[in-house]
């Protein structure tokens, strides 16, 4: 699985209200493909993010940037891990 650093980037974006977002830099992360179109981000560390977050952008230490809406995810002092679609190329392709 790939590990990269990278700026993670956590937002909410409800219809009707102006959109928040928390920019979380220097995270050890690690992407992966559960399925077409549905990426696994796994964290070290806690995110920092707004109430009720319904998206997530990682800006990749190689440049590449993933961001979709969140499908799932679960987290604790240690780390945790973020479900969410993309339609960039997957992760296990990048060498």
């Amino acid at each position: 699985m790939p590990h990269y650093i990278a700026t993670v980037t956590v937002s909410a974006e409800h219809w009707g209200r102006e959109a928040e977002a928390v920019d979380n830099t220097g995270i050890a992360v690690e992407l992966k493909t559960l399925s077409p179109g549905l990426l696994q981000l796994s964290f070290q560390g806690q995110l920092a993010g707004p109430e009720e977050p319904t998206h997530v952008c990682v800006s990749l230490d190689n440049g590449l940037n993933y961001y979709g809406p969140i499908v799932d995810g679960e987290a604790n002092e240690a780390g945790g891990r973020l479900s969410f679609e993309s339609d960039m190329v997957e992760p296990e392709l990048l060498g």
